[in-house]
């Protein structure tokens, strides 16, 4: 994210437009080698859409919330990567546990 600083609620907002999402979660992680941070966005979506058939049209879903970050945030932020969860973690007062999902995302790429 190259040391733009902007918060992942702002990120959140725009891509929770996007058709067929319910909520999201975005998380930078480190990149490789000390290299730029990479966004990663968790997507949990509406109960009525089948996470199979999204899944096949990832790339399409990246793309939405690409140009919708683009366009009324910043066009510099790069999407990484997406990950279609059933729900988000939460911590008893009901915030997201970024730091659980990234954890997640890195021991996902070391395997």
């Amino acid at each position: 994210m190259a040391g733009i600083k902007v918060a992942s609620v702002e990120i959140e907002n725009i891509c929770n437009l996007t058709e067929n999402v319910l909520e999201t979660a975005a998380i930078a992680v480190s990149g490789n080698k000390g290299g730029p941070s990479q966004l990663v966005i968790y997507v949990v979506l509406e109960n009525n859409v089948d996470a199979e058939e999204v899944d096949n049209a990832k790339e399409i879903l990246k793309s939405k919330m690409q140009k919708s970050i683009k366009e009324k945030l910043n066009p510099l932020f790069r999407i990484s990567d997406i990950v279609i969860n059933e729900s988000l973690p939460r911590t008893a007062s009901n915030k997201v546990m970024r730091r659980v999902l990234r954890d997640e995302y890195v021991r996902r790429l070391q395997h």
